[in-house]
């Protein structure tokens, strides 16, 4: 599908909405499984393209027979197995597509190295692809560049117990995407290893994960979405299924942030239900170096709500499926709010929004979901390339046709 066009039948919107599992969850549950040599079970696992694909390269990988490991444009993935396949007996070539050629991968390598992993550059230093002789490792501390990607720190993190003395790990910035290096620790104390979080280390001792099966979660970063069109919308109320409260997803901080936008969260047992109050305030100001997948969502309603906004510590949003700060800046300028972006910030002044050309999604996932909810905002929206969105929420566009009645 090159297209879809959606109309919005309402602005008034109820219901509930299905979400993804956290493909977060999922993906790391994939990786400590496998470190454990399967005495960790995972439970339920997300449909997210990035999780379909992280299980197909791991059977790949146990099955021994294709040593070409391709993984798209999956960061998570690569970074996940850089550290997994140095481990991993065996002559490996890890790769992607030409955008993941494009994301960093040496302060990862750089730690790896320290440890007596064997990894080589095929093309230009610092990204991939990588060659990687898989074999024991050993090393006890490692400093670590840790304010391009927290999932360089999680990489390290998840095969720390089975090095003969564990591990310290040295971070040498304020990490990117903390709150992504809790939900790691969280989940690795589930399975029986101590997590020792004194920033700027960390410590794991050497011991081995214990039998057990890690529990699922519904996706706080794609609830983000919802939460938008909630802000947009001219009111009524929607459960988002699966939602806990006191989850341990970074992202679930959405909820406090979207009060600034007029949507206040309560919680039943199947869920969180959102509804539409008033806005705090009209001036938004947010340092989202902790959760930057929430970014796209709360820039754009800021935009839409005619606010002033100002966000700050963005710059891991420059390597994500797409430049997100240009992909944002770029349509938000096609749509009359002009924005003014560095390397780590975007901001822009009170402006009107009217969306009259197509949006262009940069084959990124994120842009697609963010801009979709101005839908209801009462003028059609045509999105490109809505595929997309199956890198984290397949279901995405079914959702978005039963809640708001959109026709395509």
């Amino acid at each position: 599908m090159a297209s879809i066009k959606l109309i919005a039948k309402t602005a008034h919107i109820s219901g509930e909405v299905n979400l993804p599992l956290s493909k977060s969850i999922s993906n790391r549950a994939l990786i400590i499984s496998a470190i454990s040599g399967g005495l960790v079970h995972h439970g339920p696992l997300s449909d997210a393209d990035d999780t379909v694909l992280l299980r197909k390269l791991l059977q790949q990988i146990s099955e021994g027979k294709d040593h070409h490991i391709n993984c798209g444009n999956a960061g998570t993935v690569f970074r996940f197995l850089t550290a997994y396949l140095a481990m991993t007996g065996g002559s490996w070539i890890l790769d992607g597509d030409e955008r993941m050629r494009h994301r960093p991968i040496g302060p990862l390598v750089d730690a790896l190295l320290k440890l007596g992993a064997e990894i080589i550059y095929a093309g230009h230093k610092g990204y991939p692809p990588l060659k990687i002789n898989g074999k024991p490792l050993t090393g006890k501390k490692v400093f670590v560049n840790s304010d391009t990607s927290s999932q360089f720190i999680s990489a390290l993190m998840m095969i720390a117990p089975v090095l003969p003395e564990g591990l310290i790990i040295e971070l040498m910035e304020v990490p990117a995407s903390i709150s992504y290096i809790y939900l790691t620790a969280e989940m690795m104390t589930m399975t029986g290893v101590d997590v020792e979080q004194r920033f700027p280390s960390i410590h794991i001792p050497a011991g081995a994960y214990k039998k057990c099966t890690l529990p699922a979660e519904a996706d706080w970063s794609s609830a983000a979405f919802w939460y938008e069109l909630m802000a947009l919308s001219k009111g009524g109320q929607l459960l988002l299924r699966g939602l806990k409260e006191g989850s341990f997803q970074g992202d679930s901080v959405l909820e406090r942030y979207f009060r600034s936008f007029g949507v206040e969260t309560s919680y039943q047992p199947e869920g969180a239900l959102i509804t539409k109050t008033r806005p705090l305030n009209t001036v938004i100001n947010f340092d989202l170096i902790s959760c930057p997948d929430l970014a796209p969502a709360m820039i754009v309603t800021a935009a839409a709500l005619g606010f002033e906004g100002n966000f700050i510590e963005l710059n891991s949003l420059r390597i994500k499926e797409s430049d997100r700060l240009e992909a944002i800046k770029n349509e938000l300028g096609k749509a009359g709010i002009k924005c003014t972006i560095t390397e780590d910030s975007l901001s822009f002044l009170p402006q009107k929004m009217e969306v009259t050309q197509p949006v262009d999604t940069y084959n990124d996932h994120r842009i697609a979901m963010a801009f979709a909810p101005l839908a209801i905002l009462g003028k059609p929206i045509t999105v490109n390339d809505p595929e997309v969105v199956s890198k984290s929420y397949p279901g995405f566009w079914n959702e978005l046709q039963r809640v708001l009645g959109v026709e395509f």
